[in-house]
């Protein structure tokens, strides 16, 4: 009889130690995988409160955004939006200001705008672009990588500017809307840019 107790007594603490187990660890990474991208602190900046703020996906390159009221008789609102690409050459001022010239009419690198200076210790560059504005309805798509339609803007200006930081990379700030709308927003865009730290 003792040796039945027994017997039942190795069995529950059996089943019982087996409906305890730990789940299985996950599986360990293969060597293929990319290491992890080291952590940046953000930019942080102060926007006029008149700006609303807008929803952005939790990941991508797009960091933060804000809809400007419209002015006078323009149709529509301007936007401001913040991009971080990562501290490599996807960061690169050339390559998002080149992107930022296509998407108007014509050669208008030759006649933007471009001013430098300093806000605190981050050196600022920026550009103007001006003219009809053409806004991609789609994914780029043939050997061309354009949109297969798109939208288009008469009279709309763009602010671009890179905010260069000495260990955060740089950080994209375009501000584009109908051109009154746009230049009502200058000094406030200004003092945006030199807000940051």
């Amino acid at each position: 009889m003792n040796s039945k107790k027994t017997f039942g007594m190795i069995a529950l603490s059996v089943t019982l130690g087996t409906g305890c187990s730990r789940a299985p660890a996950e599986p360990e990474p293969t060597s293929t995988s990319a290491p992890a991208a080291p952590a940046v602190a953000p930019l942080q900046w102060t926007v006029p409160s008149s700006w609303t703020t807008m929803d952005v996906p939790r990941s991508g390159p797009q960091k933060a955004g804000y809809r400007i009221p419209q002015v006078g008789n323009d149709k529509e609102e301007a936007t401001l939006e913040v991009f971080f690409f990562g501290t490599g050459a996807e960061g690169s001022p050339d390559k998002h200001f080149q992107s930022w010239f296509k998407q108007f009419d014509g050669d208008v690198e030759k006649t933007a705008k471009r001013e430098k200076f300093s806000a605190g210790a981050l050196e600022v560059e920026m550009i103007e672009i001006s003219g009809t504005y053409k806004i991609p309805l789609g994914p780029p798509v043939g050997p061309k990588k354009k949109a297969p339609m798109q939208m288009v803007k008469e009279n709309f200006r763009l602010l671009g500017a890179v905010v260069k930081t000495p260990d955060r990379g740089n950080w994209f700030f375009k501000l584009a809307g109908p051109s009154d709308t746009v230049e009502a927003a200058r000094g406030a865009w200004k003092t945006v840019l030199e807000s940051a730290k």
